[in-house]
């Protein structure tokens, strides 16, 4: 097993086995050219590939998860580099494949640069080999799942199986953003808006509960050129006042990098224009499922979207550190919230 951090060194190898689209070195560039400030890690075994990162990481969202005020005040000050075994800017899509168990102590031996805290999203850490008692098991945001019906042909279709409740919703949210123009974006849009469009998402990013190292949105010119991926701009006046980005792999729609103009959407609601556009482009596109994401639960489970448990397995490396991090860890919780059910029996 070796660990590579220059990805033109690791090309010719990583591309030798059969993968998804998202993990093919055409498709990582992307995030390694965009993303200098944190360290991308390539690792090879003749049956393994697996693309993981190293960044800086200061908790002091984590504290959004401590029900105790003395201890949230203590993680706000933590700063520790991650090593974090996954795509961190698609936290939710496997960055690796492997016909055997991953041996971790195998990996660690190879990876020679330093980290502080290990992460490993649950996914990936069924596919470990390595002692599960010194890791904590720490639930996060679930992650929100919409199953397309296949009687759905037009997003009429969708409305109609909603309860009276739910449907005067949607259709008060349609008649409520008319005046937004829903666009697809191309190359030339992206860069024209390109400052908009960053905007938008670190005003959604920053009141958003916890959060890795921050995307840069510019990775959507890159993206665009795959033809699993789609931007759309929504308009006023010509003006850009939201976008949403959506991946199509395997009959599944994932809803990935969204932004919008928080003081609008208080009066407008933007957000939930999002959400229906989403739901009709699955619709539209025959998707089996549309992946939400996991962020604002119980709004989408307005929609019909279904929670799906999520957890990460963390461990600090340092053993005195371990020791008093350990119990801060094992009381982060996920905040409760009501789940709707929008669809007729």
């Amino acid at each position: 097993m070796k660990v590579i951090t220059n990805i033109n060194k690791a090309k010719e190898e990583w591309d030798s086995v059969k993968s998804s689209d998202f993990l093919h070195s055409s498709f990582l560039e992307i995030f390694y050219i965009n993303h200098p400030k944190i360290k991308h890690l390539f690792v090879i075994d003749i049956r393994i590939r697996l693309y993981a990162h190293i960044f800086e990481l200061n908790f002091d969202k984590t504290a959004n998860y401590i029900n105790n005020k003395l201890l949230g005040f203590f993680i706000k000050f933590i700063k520790l580099d991650v090593l974090y075994l996954t795509n961190s800017f698609l936290t939710n899509i496997p960055a690796f494949i492997s016909n055997k168990q991953i041996d971790l102590k195998e990996f660690l031996f190879a990876l020679n640069h330093n980290y502080s805290l290990l992460i490993i999203p649950d996914f990936v850490f069924k596919n470990i080999r390595a002692a599960k008692d010194e890791f904590s098991k720490i639930e996060v945001e679930e992650e929100m799942v919409l199953e397309i019906r296949d009687k759905w042909n037009v997003i009429d279709d969708y409305i109609s199986d909603l309860k009276k409740k739910y449907r005067y919703k949607v259709k008060k949210i349609f008649n409520s953003t008319s005046k937004l123009e829903v666009k697809s974006l191309n190359s030339d849009d992206l860069v024209f808006y390109a400052d908009n469009i960053q905007d938008l998402f670190s005003q959604v990013i920053n009141e958003s509960r916890f959060s890795g190292p921050l995307f840069n949105t510019n990775s959507f010119c890159l993206l665009l050129k795959k033809d699993i991926f789609k931007v759309y701009g929504y308009f006023i006046n010509n003006d850009i006042v939201a976008f949403s980005s959506e991946f199509h792999q395997d009959k599944t729609l994932y809803s990935y990098y969204a932004g919008f103009d928080k003081s609008l959407n208080i009066t407008l609601p933007i957000y939930g224009r999002i959400l229906i556009e989403t739901i009709n482009n699955a619709i539209k596109n025959k998707m089996n499922k549309v992946v939400f994401g996991r962020t604002a639960n119980e709004f989408k489970s307005n929609f019909g979207a279904i929670p799906i448990k999520s957890y990460v397995y963390i461990k600090v490396k340092n053993k005195y550190l371990n020791f008093i991090l350990k119990p801060i860890f094992n009381r982060l919780t996920i905040k409760n919230w009501i789940k709707r059910n929008p669809f007729k029996k």
